[in-house]
């Protein structure tokens, strides 16, 4: 169905979650949930496993180390079905927001990149999972499925779409979301370390400046969607947390201040300072990145003007049809077999200027 509200507020979560505390990070959602819609959004997007945080810890510890740590955020993920999804979906339903929620979710005895979204009435819309985790992610959480797929939901507020960290550079996902007609995409993303941390050979998307200023802007200019980009932050406090005993600890400087938003032409609409923790906020139009006096589809082109101003008569240029048949005279000049003459007249050819199609909008662009 077409957009019914035209325009709007939404807001992206840049904040620190609650690192392996299943309550706290329930009460940071709500808390969020509530201050956006305080502030009039009518979407508000978490990043990506912002309950219970991002396990940033696998990239750099090793097995041993990473024991105690894996035990504890198994305890700490969050079943779709429990007490503590109902809270947060009630908060959803008090504040009448649109709320697009990244979580470790565990079904059974397997932890999934999750994210639901979640209507202004409290109801789930869309439930789906990371299809791939990335690479050592594999440790962790197991791969999404068929039905939990879909990408994209049809709302009063426009098409809005969800992925997780490196999806947004699947090209696959990417033409299937803009298949369905995405209009606001929520770009999920976990927390990064700036690029004065890479060291070759290690990848330049595996930052966080890859992502936030490359990757999400792209995304906006090749689907021509509004990309809400939330970034997890942290203090020294959870940098701690998230350090096993041994391991220097490392300064949260260059993990913060990474969330954006960008228009549908990949124009930077907003971006918080390095110390800002809270709501990013913007207007959402998702009309609005359609042109204002649309083109035609096919602009009819004159014949070129005859540039000819020479008197000198010229020889008549044989047809393609007898030069073709006097070959096949010259080529069996040797054999017995008499090739026949091709007596057919060589069709005329009018030029004619390309037809005048009348524009519509979904010609155009289905939205």
């Amino acid at each position: 169905m077409p957009a019914q509200i035209k325009k709007y507020k939404a807001a992206a979560v840049h904040a620190e979650p609650g690192w392996f505390d299943l309550e706290l990070a329930v009460q940071k959602t709500i808390h969020w949930i509530n201050e956006a819609g305080k502030a009039g959004c009518k979407l508000v997007a978490f990043p990506e496993v912002w309950i219970p945080g991002y396990p940033y810890w696998m990239w750099k510890i090793n097995y041993q180390q990473s024991l105690p740590f894996l035990k504890r955020y198994r305890q700490n993920s969050l079943p779709s079905d429990s007490n503590e999804m109902r809270r947060i979906r009630a908060a959803a339903r008090e504040n009448g927001i649109y709320v697009s929620l990244g979580y470790s979710e565990i079904d059974m005895a397997t932890l999934h990149l999750a994210q639901v979204l979640i209507s202004p009435t409290g109801d789930i819309l869309n439930h789906r999972r990371k299809i791939k985790p990335t690479h050592v992610e594999r440790l962790i959480f197991g791969d999404g499925a068929g039905d939990t797929f879909e990408p994209v939901v049809d709302t009063d507020i426009g098409r809005i779409g969800q992925l997780n960290c490196w999806e947004n550079l699947n090209p696959f996902l990417k033409a299937y979301a803009a298949s369905l007609g995405e209009q606001v995409h929520v770009a999920a993303w976990p927390i990064y370390p700036d690029k004065t941390t890479l060291q070759y050979p290690d990848p330049y998307t595996n930052i966080s400046d890859g992502n936030s200023d490359i990757v999400s802007p792209a995304y906006a200019i090749e689907t021509g969607t509004f990309v809400l980009a939330p970034f997890q932050r942290i203090s020294q406090e959870g940098v701690a947390k998230n350090t096993p005993p041994g391991v220097e600890v490392e300064t949260p400087d260059r993990y913060n201040g990474h969330t954006r938003i960008f228009g549908p032409d990949g124009a930077l609409l907003a971006k918080p300072d390095k110390d800002f923790e809270g709501l990013v906020l913007v207007d959402v139009s998702p009309h609005s990145h359609y042109p204002k006096t649309p083109p035609p589809l096919l602009t009819p082109i004159p014949p070129p003007p005859n540039r000819s101003t020479s008197t000198k008569p010229t020889s008549p240029k044989p047809s393609p049809t007898s030069a073709v048949t006097t070959c096949a005279r010259t080529l069996c000049a040797s054999s017995s077999t008499p090739v026949a003459k091709n007596s057919s007249p060589t069709p005329t050819r009018t030029a004619t200027s390309a037809p005048t199609v009348p524009w519509s909008e979904s010609a155009w662009r289905r939205r």
